[in-house]
């Protein structure tokens, strides 16, 4: 009875996680920047000291954690202006 309890909190858990990673990835610009970074930092962290405890269900939910914040980092590190392409040629200038 107690796994299943621990496993339906780390699942109830996991679902806040995720719609804060949706709501952080659906702003816009400097604020998506600066919330994605954060939050990005944060999961990993907790992902990390989930993998410390060596229980399936902990190690399973500290992998998706981990997932989440290094993808929320990456969203982090987008560009802003999106208008200026290093790869073309403007002959013009």
């Amino acid at each position: 009875m107690k796994y299943f309890i621990e496993n339906i909190f780390l699942l109830s858990l996991l679902i806040v996680f995720y719609q804060f990673y949706t709501y952080s990835v659906s702003r816009k610009a400097l604020e998506k920047q600066s919330s994605c970074q954060k939050l990005g930092i944060v999961y990993s962290t907790l992902g990390v000291l989930c993998l410390v405890i060596h229980d399936v269900s902990f190690v399973v939910a500290g992998f998706i954690l981990t997932m989440l914040g290094l993808r929320l980092i990456a969203h982090g590190l987008d560009r802003i202006d999106k208008k200026i392409f290093i790869d073309r040629l403007d002959e013009d200038q």
